[in-house]
């Protein structure tokens, strides 16, 4: 299933300058709930359609759907999975607010770990789930957190260019070169010839980050 946040080369590429330390604490309540949990038409035309069914129950046909789709137990956390979307997209929305973006990648890491815990080992979403989870940690410099979330989607889908990729640009924003163009190799290998992954080879050759 593709991914359907929208992450920008830029954003997930971003300078570990950019990136100022800070201690990671749980988000403020009001922050989760006004900006994550509260949803708007317009949150709802930007995300998956089960974000719609889930959150609201409505269309009684949507939800059905979607709970075929996904089995009851994991159609019922669903919830959860769209407040990290909004999260991590809202995150890389407000790069340059450190404050409000730590706050938001706690959200991301909150949610998309109560994901892991609660559905199925065999959801087909999980993989999606780790990576976004590992972009979390990202956000928030925990880096070994992000490298095993990684791991653990490419473990359960070695297919994954979206998890092979966020691996690479964590090593690329970290300046480790050489890592990020291994992971992208490697990519190529068990994902095949991406776009994704082809487009960022090409890219560090030229700037000479090997």
């Amino acid at each position: 299933m593709l991914s359907f946040t929208r992450i920008s080369r830029h954003a997930l590429a971003v300078s570990a300058a950019a990136l100022t330390v800070l201690a990671v604490a749980p988000a403020p309540v009001e922050a989760r709930s006004n900006e994550v949990t509260n949803w708007s038409d317009e949150d709802f035309a930007l995300y998956p359609t089960y974000c719609r069914a889930r959150i609201l129950r409505e269309p009684p046909e949507l939800e059905a759907y979607w709970e075929k789709q996904f089995g009851p137990k994991n159609f019922l956390h669903m919830h959860h999975f769209c407040f990290g979307l909004k999260a991590l997209n809202l995150a890389y929305a407000n790069l340059q607010d450190a404050g409000r973006r730590t706050s938001l990648a706690q959200a991301v890491i909150g949610n998309f770990n109560y994901i892991i815990e609660h559905t199925e080992r065999d959801f087909y979403m999980r993989p999606e789930a780790l990576t976004n989870l590992g972009r979390g940690y990202v956000l928030t410099r925990q880096y070994e957190q992000a490298r095993k979330s990684f791991q653990a989607a490419l473990k359960l889908n070695p297919k994954s260019v979206d998890a092979w990729v966020a691996l690479s640009d964590m090593y690329h924003q970290k300046g480790q070169y050489g890592d990020a163009m291994k992971v992208l190799e490697k990519a190529l290998a068990e994902a095949g010839d991406s776009k994704k992954i082809t487009l960022r080879i090409a890219d560090m050759k030229a700037k000479g980050q090997k």
